[in-house]
C-alpha cells in the first residue's frame, strides 16, 4: 500500500513550546495594553484564539522568533497598530 500524503508533525518539542509561550505572553500583554476594541468579549475566548493564531503562523510560515510571531499576530488582530 502506497501512502500519498504524510500527516504533518503535530508534536511540539520543548523549544517550540518555549518559543510559543514567550510569543503568547508578549502578544497577550500587547493586546491587553491596547485600547482598541478586540472582537472577543472575554479573556476565555481571546486566549485560545491567540494561541491558535501563533501556532498556525509558526507552522505555516516557519517562524520561530517570538517577537516576529507577536508582530504577525498583532498586525492581523489590530491592523494599523504598532507593537
Amino acid at each position: 500500500m502506497m501512502v500519498l500524503l504524510r500527516q504533518p508533525r503535530h508534536e511540539l518539542d520543548p523549544l517550540d513550546l518555549e518559543i510559543l509561550e514567550r510569543a503568547f505572553d508578549a502578544t497577550w500583554a500587547a493586546v491587553k495594553g491596547n485600547d482598541r476594541h478586540v472582537e472577543f468579549e472575554s479573556d476565555e475566548g481571546l486566549e485560545p484564539s491567540l494561541r491558535r493564531e501563533l501556532i498556525e503562523i509558526a507552522y505555516f510560515n516557519e517562524v520561530s522568533d517570538p517577537e516576529t510571531l507577536r508582530d504577525m499576530v498583532l498586525s492581523k488582530l489590530l491592523p494599523g497598530s504598532k507593537p
